[in-house]
């Protein structure tokens, strides 16, 4: 157990990442967990045991992540998410910043999975509801993007029930496949014959994000909540997540204002960020490595060893964590 002055800052490393920060590890001493040996095994999706196992190492390793900041490396691993939240012990309002809204279909639940972390998340007893910033990516078919979105690809469920609200940064009209009827704060659904039209009241045409925020904050069901920072959400200019042209194009000062807005209107309990691009590993899973293939194949080896790229993450992490450690509480 660590005495009661240890770090607020807490590094899962399972991909080396953050830990080539050198300038935030010397102002924060962070408490550093090493994972790489098993950097293959939770790359992109785990076994529910495995992170069950690795929720009871976190708790060991730390006490509490009550008041502390979890950083993990790559957007890969951000169903590493649940575990600080499942770790909370009070009502909590969950607000996602992300590019990807990470609710797609698990083909099998035993495993959670970078892209369907929330469905897990919403289904933990003390998460009351999950409010989704800056998505743009994976729920734009009919736009710029070519996947289907809808009931056989995506868990609606909770986007359905209100348990999810989602709000792009630009993203402003889509089409979903099948026909969806609600009425949700965050969307007007236009069923049609066999698809659903979309209008979504992203965060461009509506007042920019902190005018979402003002509207959003006084509606959420507790005064507590949790952050969870992807920072693919954010232009390339601004992070290298590693995910050429599936970055977003929320700006790093919008997500500082954000952040800085939340912590006056909400008490953040605990917050954990990843979207620090990170070269996979060696796996012995044959579906891995293809993941790894066609996600990083326009990659060239030596961007991830770059200490341009590294500066350029390392600084918005020190400015996010700034920004966090004032509002933690």
């Amino acid at each position: 157990m660590l005495p009661a002055n240890a770090s607020n800052v807490i590094i899962l490393d399972v991909d080396g990442a953050v830990i080539q920060q050198k300038g935030l590890l010397a102002r924060y001493h962070p408490v550093v967990i090493p994972l790489q040996e098993e950097s293959g095994a939770l790359r992109y999706y785990c076994r529910k045991e495995e992170m069950e196992r690795l929720r009871q190492l976190l708790a060991s390793s730390v006490g509490t992540v009550k008041g502390k900041v979890i950083f993990y490396g790559s957007g890969d691993y951000h169903h590493l998410a649940w575990l600080g939240i499942s770790l909370m012990e009070e009502p909590l309002t969950v607000i996602h910043f992300d590019n990807h809204a990470d609710l797609w279909r698990s083909p099998h639940h035993g495993y959670i999975h970078f892209g369907d972390w929330v469905f897990w998340a919403v289904k933990l007893s003390h998460v009351r509801r999950v409010i989704q910033l800056g998505i743009d990516d994976d729920l734009g078919f009919g736009t710029t993007r070519s996947l289907p979105v809808g009931p056989l690809m995506h868990e609606i469920g909770p986007l359905h029930t209100g348990k999810v609200e989602t709000y792009p940064n630009s993203m402003h009209r889509s089409v979903w496949l099948g026909r969806i009827r609600a009425a949700l704060p965050c969307v007007e659904f236009e069923p049609r014959l066999l698809m659903t039209r979309a209008a979504w009241k992203n965060l461009r045409d509506h007042g920019g994000i902190e005018a979402t925020l003002e509207r959003i904050l006084p509606t959420l069901p507790t005064e507590a909540v949790y952050l969870t920072i992807d920072k693919d959400v954010l232009s390339e200019s601004d992070n290298f997540a590693a995910y050429p042209s599936q970055q977003g194009t929320l700006t790093l000062e919008e997500l500082l204002a954000a952040i800085s807005l939340i912590g006056k209107k909400k008490r953040i309990l605990a917050a954990d960020v990843c979207g620090d691009g990170s070269r996979p590993g060696f796996t012995n899973s044959l579906l891995k490595r293809l993941v790894a293939l066609s996600r990083y194949r326009q990659i060239p080896p030596e961007a991830f060893s770059s200490q341009e790229n590294i500066s350029l993450n390392e600084s918005a992490n020190l400015k996010i964590l700034e920004r966090l450690v004032e509002r933690l509480g």
